[in-house]
């Protein structure tokens, strides 16, 4: 499989964290281009709406600074369900892979709220890989 456009999801998780630095090391290996995706999972009001936008910005300004100048990339920050959401970008955007990391959720946390790792497998057109 050829991989040259990589979605990685980021929320400022340990898990996530670990998904974009194995992003990073397969996009060097395969001259993969790399898109960083915040999202978050509440719409409340247009102000927490432009916070939220605010806090995704701010994560993927610091994630930025960890990519390497040889490895293009690009950035998209959306509000919204985010198992959805990352389905739709990565058909959307024509992605080769997404990799992104596990939620850390409890069994039962899992259960009860659902989880996004779990929706992205089942409904994107392309492979996950969870880390």
């Amino acid at each position: 499989m050829e991989t040259k456009k990589i979605l990685v999801p980021v929320d400022g998780s340990e898990p996530a964290n670990r998904a974009f630095h194995i992003a990073l090391d397969l996009a060097a290996k395969d001259k993969a281009e790399v898109t960083l995706y915040a999202t978050s999972k509440v719409m409340i009001s247009p102000e927490f709406y432009t916070t939220i936008k605010r806090k995704g910005k701010e994560l993927i300004t610091k994630l930025e600074k960890e990519i390497p100048e040889s490895i293009p990339h690009s950035t998209e920050i959306h509000v919204g369900l985010p198992g959805q959401m990352i389905a739709s970008v990565a058909k959307e955007g024509h992605f080769d892979l997404i990799i992104m990391g596990n939620s850390g959720k409890g069994a039962l946390d899992a259960f009860v709220t659902g989880s996004v790792s779990q929706y992205v497998i089942h409904h994107a057109n392309c492979p996950v890989m969870i880390v």
